[in-house]
């Protein structure tokens, strides 16, 4: 029998499910291909024994969507192989990499490859969802220590009530309030990805609490499947570090010096303190050893310092927010720039608008769309003090960083029928000490205020940081900073507005997360979020009236739809050359509005007088300018707009006998004209008699 295959049917909500082994990838250590509707993915998972020397668990994810999973052949017109992942693949792969991190032993350093792919998307149920909980399957199934299972839900608001969803759900909005994930073993939580439309941090804790019990529903048929298949063995060889070596570190720096360097935050004296040990103890313990021995030692401290006397290592309480400056207008030729500083993690934002032709248009396997807001984030190595060369590419990071302020903005960013612009926001981190995403979310609303775009409310960003201790004891520690988030046990980010929470991300390094640290970093979050909009709004409180005056204008203007084809004209004639004439750049959508931007005022008259000619509805004994078309012995053809004419009879040109047209009017000339009648046919009848 070639396939040993084993399969586990389920159902969560009236979806029918499945996981299954044994038919695909026979070479892999663990396949499982699991089904939610007709979405279909697998995961692979291969781990192979490090080199020992790896001071880090090297655990790589990756999330693939093939176009052919629902029916689309996509690319250029010369390349039609899919290449590079998407940023929306990506931060799958980030959440998927985040949710199940947690979940193994310390000393573990193993290599670990999870492989995910998309195979057959419905377009109802999230792949992305299915992808956790068939991942944390193909761990458990595999030869690495996986201390799973664990489950991840997806949550919405019907009204007031907190309902699972198995749909993707791209941006929130006051239909759909509630866009969280949250993976866990149904005790703890060791994920949280979420966009709120400004949503109470009651309604989310209440979301929450639930959303433990909703795991349970992923958890059990993991459990069941696990048992139908033969168990694998999951030893190990340990490449936790010997406490001899911590202990040798200790005795050789003193407790004194491990506290002086970490409180002092000075990287040169670190590395001081590191090559004494490597000269001193080298031959009797390997560097990596000693390195990783000195990072423990920094990180008991820590502990020691939080949890011992109720303080920081830069002497700050415990819900203390660093020292903030905001200033707005730094660049003078951009249309809206902020600088928000807070210790030394700052972050210099520009806003810059354009036309609806500058959206962004996303092409990926749930189809195309276009992206009128976005926000990038850009960390060169200067604003961590470091000698590199600069990466054309945006790593996985600062993907992720722009991602959660662009979703943390997005519920205050105006509709494009209020305000008919493209809008891009980049933040160049100036300095990173921890909690640069939230200074960039702070940015953008200060960037984008000072722009003139009237956002609905001020967005505000605070880090949270976690330490534990060994009793279950613990202290949230309000504004990380970047020891904090090394060597501490968490990384909670919560932007929103003095009302409402808009964007939640969660990772942590403990085995999972309890309700009452979510309660109080929530707590804590927003006593520090109303703080820090005050903070904002001594800078700029409210969107500017007025936009740079280098940033585009624009003028709406309606038109009947049946003139939208002759104001384009063939192959975009007509709309082309009245751009480059007016030198303005003007849009149509099918509706008939008509978009026209410039930052002259000029060029917008221009073209607004040139378009509006085609709302013209003519009215008998209304005087109009017109342009002379041609000249007939009869009479002449006046223009009154470029598809509407009237016939200038030779009897209205005069009270006497006109025998030739040509010593009145010219060709090509502009006059005033009167309508005098417009017949059952829509012919026009003019004169010039008595018109001055």
């Amino acid at each position: 029998m070639l396939f040993k295959e084993i399969k586990h049917e389920f159902e969560i909500d009236g979806r029918k499910c499945s996981f299954e082994a044994g038919k695909l990838a026979l070479k892999s250590q663990s396949s499982i291909l699991a089904r939610m509707g007709d979405t279909v993915i697998t995961v692979n998972v291969n781990s192979k024994k490090s080199d020992g020397e790896s001071d880090y668990f090297p655990l790589s994810v990756e999330y693939i969507e093939k176009f052919y999973a629902s029916g689309k052949i996509s690319g250029s017109r010369f390349v039609k192989r899919e290449r590079f992942p998407s940023d929306d693949a990506i931060l799958k792969a980030r959440m998927i990499d985040r949710s199940i991190r947690p979940r193994f032993p310390e000393d573990y350093k193993d290599e670990v490859s999870v492989i995910v792919t998309v195979m057959s998307y419905d377009g109802e149920n999230d792949p992305a969802l299915l992808a956790i909980n068939a991942t944390s399957v193909a761990l458990m199934n595999s030869f690495a220590p996986f201390e799973g299972p664990i489950g991840a839900v997806r949550l919405g608001l019907n009204g007031d009530e907190v309902i699972p969803l198995y749909k993707a759900i791209d941006l929130t909005s006051e239909d759909e309030k509630m866009n969280y994930v949250v993976a866990g073993d149904g005790k703890t939580f060791t994920m949280i990805d979420a966009g709120t439309h400004i949503v109470s941090e009651e309604k989310i804790l209440e979301a929450m609490e639930e959303s433990l019990e909703m795991m349970k529903k992923w958890i059990k048929p993991q459990e069941e499947f696990m048992k139908k298949l033969e168990a694998k063995d999951k030893a190990y060889e340990s490449a936790g570090l010997a406490d001899e070596v911590v202990v040798a570190v200790e005795e050789m720096l003193g407790a004194e010096t491990i506290r002086k360097n970490l409180e002092a935050g000075d990287a040169k004296m670190h590395e001081e303190s590191r090559e004494e040990l490597f000269a001193k103890l080298e031959g009797k313990y390997s560097k990596a050893a000693i390195s990783e021995a000195y990072e423990k030692l920094q990180k008991k401290m820590l502990r020691k310092i939080v949890l011992d006397e109720d303080k920081r290592v830069d002497g700050r309480g415990i819900t203390d927010i660093r020292e903030m400056a905001t200033e707005v207008d730094l660049l003078p030729r951009v249309h809206g720039s902020a600088l928000f500083t807070r210790g030394v993690t700052q972050t210099l934002t520009i806003a810059t608008l354009g036309s609806l032709r500058d959206v962004r248009l996303v092409d990926d396997m749930e189809g195309e769309r276009e992206q009128r807001y976005m926000h990038f984030y850009n960390d060169l190595p200067f604003a961590y003090g470091d000698v590199d060369r600069v990466k054309l590419m945006p790593s996985r990071r600062a993907i992720g960083h722009g991602m959660l302020a662009e979703k943390g903005l997005w519920p205050v960013i105006p509709s494009e029928e209020d305000f008919p612009y493209t809008m891009l926001v980049m933040s160049e981190i100036q300095g990173e000490n921890g909690s640069s995403s939230m200074a960039s979310a702070c940015g953008s609303s200060m960037a984008l205020m000072a722009a003139g775009v009237p956002i609905k409310d001020v967005v505000g960003g605070i880090a949270c940081g976690l330490v534990t201790g060994e009793n279950g004891e613990f202290k949230v520690l309000t504004d990380m900073q970047g020891v904090e988030d090394f060597y501490g046990d968490m990384d909670f980010k919560i932007t929103g507005t003095e009302s409402g929470v808009t964007a939640v991300q969660m990772d942590t390094k403990t085995k999972g997360l309890s309700m009452d640290v979510v309660r109080q970093t929530f707590t804590q979050s927003k006593e520090a979020r109303k703080i820090i909009i005050a903070k904002m709004k001594e800078a700029i409180a409210e969107p500017r009236e007025e936009m740079s005056q280098y940033a585009p204008r624009v003028v709406q203007i309606k038109v009947p739809t049946d003139k939208i084809g002759e104001i384009i004209g063939p192959g975009g004639k007509n709309i082309r050359e009245l751009s480059e004439k007016t030198g303005a750049e003007i849009e149509i959508d099918e509706d008939g509005t008509v978009n026209i931007y410039s930052a002259s005022e000029e060029s917008i008259d221009a073209a607004s007088k040139a378009i509006s000619v085609y709302n013209f509805v003519p009215k008998v004994g209304e005087v109009y300018e017109g342009k002379v078309a041609s000249i007939m012995p009869y009479g002449a053809f006046v223009d009154l707009t470029p598809s509407i004419s009237g016939l200038l009879h030779v009897s209205e040109m005069a009270d006497s006998f006109v025998k030739d047209p040509k010593k009145f009017v010219n060709e090509g000339e502009i006059i005033k004209v009167k309508i005098i009648d417009i017949d059952r046919a829509g012919k026009i009848k003019l004169s010039i008699k008595g018109i001055k």
